[in-house]
């Protein structure tokens, strides 16, 4: 059994230090209230990018806002990604963290990237394929979509856009993921009526149901110039079943228990994978793309 652990929490701009000592204290609190795997939003370390939509002005004031998100990001090998997975090492548990990421070789190049970060040290990485709006701005996106073992439980990880695209999850699910997570930082305008109240809820249902899977969605809270996160992070068992949700945009945590059990109960009762045609798939593939 796993217990996760979705932290909706709000994020500074620009103050990996301050960010990072939250985390930590969030896991240590998540830990000693049970859980195992626990779940950080996307670019938890730097916020958001800015300007965070399209024609909207700049909330930080500083003078090079793009050279100020590099510092800002984090090195994989530095202290910072160390002291999560020392804490990981002493509590014996599993963080999937978004994280603005330095490249190793490339001065000046990052990636919106989601650790999956435990005993051990960093297990995994995914970075961001599909960039949302402004971030393409600033980020390298990915060009690999691969699944990691959380303590012989294969996880997959992808980042909010990412889910608008069903192949990244399809794949994560081809090659064996039984666990997928998603951090996010979804917001709209600050003061306006979210136009879904449901929309985590509707998407989390579909990935989970139509792979067989655990779908955990981590979004982040808080208010960005113009912009509030909508937060209502949320989880799906492999039937699509809820597990948990939170129904607001506030700073706060989500737990959710994971039977993985549930995974072949449900793929053999609908044979969803077993009546997969692929060979037909492919044959439409082909003469579409004649």
């Amino acid at each position: 059994m796993i217990r996760a652990s979705l932290v909706q929490m709000d994020v500074k701009p620009l103050a990996p230090a301050e960010n990072f000592a939250r985390m930590r204290a969030f896991v240590a609190a998540e830990a000693e209230a049970g859980s195992n795997l626990i779940l950080f939003p996307e670019l938890s370390n730097t916020g958001y990018v800015e300007p965070p939509a399209p024609g909207s002005p700049f909330v930080s004031n500083v003078p090079n806002y793009a050279a100020a998100l590099v510092d800002a990001s984090a090195d994989p090998a530095g202290e910072e990604i160390g002291s999560l997975a020392a804490l990981a090492e002493e509590k014996g548990v599993y963080i999937v963290a978004g994280l603005a990421l330095r490249d190793a070789v490339l001065a000046g190049v990052i990636r919106n990237s989601s650790l999956l970060i435990g005993p051990g040290g960093v297990l995994g990485r995914y970075d961001k394929v599909h960039q949302w709006q402004n971030e393409k701005l600033y980020f390298r996106p990915g060009e690999r979509i691969d699944v990691f073992d959380m303590a012989a439980t294969p996880l997959g990880m992808q980042i909010c856009y990412d889910i608008r695209f069903p192949e990244i999850t399809r794949i994560l699910a081809m090659k064996g993921a039984q666990v997928v997570t998603s951090v996010w930082a979804s917001f709209g305008r600050d003061g306006e009526p979210v136009a879904d109240d449901g929309l985590f809820i509707h998407r989390v249902y579909t990935r989970a149901a139509e792979n067989g899977i655990f779908f955990l969605s981590c979004n982040r809270a808080g208010v960005h110039g113009n912009f509030r996160f909508f937060g209502r992070s949320c989880a799906a068992g492999p039937d699509g079943t809820i597990l948990g949700a939170l129904d607001h945009d506030r700073e706060d945590v989500l737990r959710v228990d994971i039977d993985l059990s549930r995974i072949a109960t449900y793929r053999g009762f609908t044979g969803i994978w077993a009546d997969r045609a692929p060979h037909v798939y492919a044959k439409a593939l082909a003469e579409e793309t004649r």
